[in-house]
């Protein structure tokens, strides 16, 4: 086949082609706020394996800690250490379960990840 002519093939078929019509998050954000309800969204549900991420444009440290660290220490599944203001924090995913986690310097600010496996979120169709 004429060199040429296979290069015009492809540019008039390409545009053709199917393209992804929105693109997969790259993790889910959770945003931190001075005011209620503090973590924003407060409660979310991921899919086992997907990155979590926090981020504090606040001008106040904080903390992500989940409830496991403080009460026996054992079963702690996460814990960012100080968050300096415009810091972020994140965790590469979670096993199935349920993480509530709250702020250890303001224990007011609260909130609950809830993992489930890939095959049991609903369809986004």
């Amino acid at each position: 086949m004429n060199p040429r002519l296979l290069v015009v093939m492809l540019l008039a078929v390409g545009p053709l082609s199917a393209w992804p019509t929105a693109a997969t998050p790259l993790y889910t954000a959770i945003i931190i706020e001075s005011s209620s309800p503090y973590f924003v969204p407060k409660s979310v549900t991921v899919s086992t394996g997907s990155p979590i991420r926090w981020e504090n444009p606040t001008a106040t440290e904080h903390t992500v800690t989940h409830t496991g660290c403080l009460e026996d220490g054992v079963h702690c599944a996460f814990d960012s250490g100080l968050m300096l203001p415009n810091g972020t924090f994140a965790l590469p995913g979670l096993a199935p379960g349920r993480y509530p986690y709250l702020c250890r310097i303001h224990p007011i600010m609260r909130g609950v990840i809830t993992v489930i496996e890939a095959s049991q979120l609903p369809s986004q169709t």
